[in-house]
């Protein structure tokens, strides 16, 4: 489509922020973590503000970012020749191996960012909640809480989809959905790179740190999709860099605003940034309590009014539907929520987490890693698959093998590695004893007890790990770059980049390389390239209701968690005005109260199309909506279309 060459308009915001920031400081990876937060600062305030008025349209999300354009370039041209506020020293010249090492890292960040472009959201979370949130946005012309089948929709963190749905109202589709992750992995890389170099690395701890982080199997997956994981580890890097810089530079303003901006971002993309970011917290709150005694008062407040302002918005729209501003449904916190707090078995969860990146394809050494993993549960008086720190209940404990599925990949190798540095810095008494390097590596650890005393054990925890594996990698860079033989640890980080390639290219849902694969494959395919079994059935569904010249759809599912994206996909027709959608029923009886709201409450659709677990007894049958009846006129599972008499 032609519009989506507009997506570039607010890509070329953040390139010129990124300007603006590296005429002040000299220093190209600070300005460009700089220009996102200032960046995902626009995005937030401007949908909140706009939402507000109702004017989450085209002319007002294109004119925000022209706007911003225009402005940014007047301010780059005037800041030109200003005196930096840092000095910084010219880096020297790169070797030629750290060179190839970051040609290597580019060709990852190309290759998934192809991926990221061509292939359009097609995993399961896409499908059922964080696309259909974006699109629900659009048609309300606000992200106020709307009915709907699966409440995931409302009480999640909304930052990245905020960021998703500025690129969707401007082209009209989701091209550049993918490419939020996709920009968090790059940034990632950088702000580690970063990090190392504040704890002190050299050249090539600082690329060995991005190696790290860029070669990591869950976070390659899911650069190219639209899940969350990478965007909170984004934010929460660039809270961890912004916090390192304030200890370093001391107090200023600027240094204080982009900590609070990064932690609201951070807290606002996903929940687990509250576990990720605390032992920073407590980490940079004691530095400056120590350093500056009651003239941290004043920060310390206005980085909580900063992460306030951005999300009190979400706070508030979930303390009025549900009663809280942080959290899920009862129904829904069951499934991640430990429900027993005992040391036995917390270590249960250590033991089970840690495990998790152990597995192999070789089938002899994952039953020995499970039968160690038994046998250490059966001395500590617990089930490896206890239901109250275990989900879903019932199953049988076993290990994940290496996959390329991005909801339960695992990181064998730098797990591995992980521990292998652990080991590098216990016998290398002048890393251990750098007091900013063992404070930095006892709060990644606590990241990762806390999620452990906190969060069940689920299929798909690895996503969960991701951002600890990053926080990891400038402690990885930092010390394997400490190691007397160069050519072992240049040997390291090759492998890396080379172990890593299958990853690039044969994501499950997204494969560069295959029979079917992102280039020989329709757009619309590629929707149900993870559940290509439903495919058919959708498009008849759409087809049918087209065939009634409807514009006013109902949904109605008792499944909890729908693939509901799609049928908005293929409703849509070029040069046509989109059909309304509209939920109609709610399986969430606090949600039921906005069916009873306007515009929903005089919302009558023409045609219902409804989904439920298995053919039930409404097939064939009627369903009765405010006083109007519909009739079954279509049946192909999982979905039946109802016709109004």
């Amino acid at each position: 489509m032609i519009t989506d060459i507009f997506g570039l308009i607010p890509l070329f915001a953040l390139g010129i922020l990124f300007l603006v920031f590296q005429e002040i400081d000299k220093c190209w990876r600070s300005a460009i973590l700089s220009a996102a937060v200032v960046w995902g600062v626009i995005v937030v305030l401007s949908t909140e503000i706009f939402s507000l008025l109702r004017l989450l349209t085209f002319e007002w999300v294109f004119g925000l970012w022209l706007v911003a354009d225009i402005l940014g370039l007047i301010v780059y041209l005037k800041f030109k020749n200003i005196k930096p506020i840092f000095e910084k020293n010219q880096d020297e010249k790169l070797p030629s191996v750290l060179i190839g090492l970051l040609g290597g890292v580019l060709f990852i960040f190309a290759a998934v960012g192809l991926i990221a472009i061509v292939s359009p959201p097609n995993n399961w979370d896409s499908m059922t909640y964080h696309m259909s949130r974006v699109v629900h946005w659009i048609q309300n012309r606000s992200v106020e809480h709307y009915p709907t089948s699966y409440v995931p929709q409302l009480y999640h963190p909304p930052g990245a989809e905020f960021a998703i749905m500025h690129f969707q109202i401007i082209t009209g589709g989701d091209r550049f959905a993918n490419l939020i992750q996709w920009l968090s992995m790059l940034g990632s890389a950088i702000a580690v790179s970063l990090i190392a170099q504040q704890l002190g690395a050299n050249q090539r701890g600082q690329v060995f740190a991005a190696v790290f982080a860029a070669t990591l199997p869950m976070g390659i997956l899911q650069a190219s999709s639209t899940q969350n994981d990478y965007a909170v580890c984004f934010w929460i890097v660039c809270f961890v860099s912004c916090g390192l810089a304030g200890m370093s530079a001391g107090i200023t303003l600027s240094n204080t605003l982009r900590i609070g901006a990064s932690l609201g971002l951070a807290l606002l993309t996903k929940t687990t940034a509250y576990i990720f970011a605390l032992p920073f917290i407590i980490w940079f709150i004691i530095v400056g309590i120590k350093r500056y005694h009651q003239k941290m008062l004043p920060p310390i407040l206005m980085i909580a009014t900063v992460t306030l302002i951005l999300n009190v918005g979400h706070f508030w729209r979930n303390y009025d539907l549900f009663g809280y501003a942080i959290g899920a449904p009862q129904s829904f916190t069951k499934e991640y929520k430990i429900e027993i707090f005992t040391l036995p078995t917390f270590l249960s969860n250590i033991i089970r987490n840690l495990a998790m990146h152990t597995g192999t394809s070789i089938s002899k050494i994952n039953g020995l890693i499970v039968a160690v993993v038994k046998l250490l549960h059966k001395i500590l008086g617990v089930l490896p698959n206890d239901p109250r720190t275990t989900w879903p209940p019932g199953q049988v404990y076993a290990l994940t093998t290496p996959s390329f599925n991005e909801n339960n990949a695992t990181n064998p190798i730098h797990f591995g590695l992980i521990f292998a540095t652990l080991i590098l810095i216990l016998n290398q008494p002048k890393l251990s004893k750098i007091k900013i390097v063992a404070v930095y590596l006892t709060a990644t650890i606590s990241t990762f007890l806390l999620l452990c005393l906190l969060l069940k054990l689920q299929p798909w925890q690895s996503r969960h790990h991701l951002t600890i594996f990053v926080l990891f990698s400038p402690i990885f860079g930092l010390t394997i770059s400490e190691l007397s033989n160069y050519k072992i640890a240049n040997y390291i980080v090759v492998i890396l980049i080379l172990m890593s390639l299958p990853w690039v290219v044969h994501n499950k849902f997204r494969p560069l390389i295959a029979e079917s694969n992102i280039f020989n494959s329709s757009r619309n395919e590629l929707y149900f390239t993870s559940r290509p079994n439903i495919e058919f059935a959708y498009n008849q569904a759409v087809d049918f209701v087209k065939s009634q010249n409807c514009t006013n759809i109902g949904l109605s599912f008792s499944t909890k968690n729908a693939w509901e994206y799609p049928l908005w996909v293929l409703f849509q027709e070029p040069g046509k005005p989109a059909p309304r959608i509209e939920h109609i029923s709610t399986i969430d009886p606090v949600v039921e109260q906005k069916l009873n709201s306007e515009p929903y409450k005089s919302f009558i659709p023409c045609a219902i199309i409804y989904q439920s677990t298995k053919i039930d007894d409404k097939q064939g049958k009627e369903i009765v909506l405010k006083n109007q009846t519909y009739v079954q006129k279509f049946s192909l599972e999982p979905l039946s279309v109802f016709i109004k008499k």
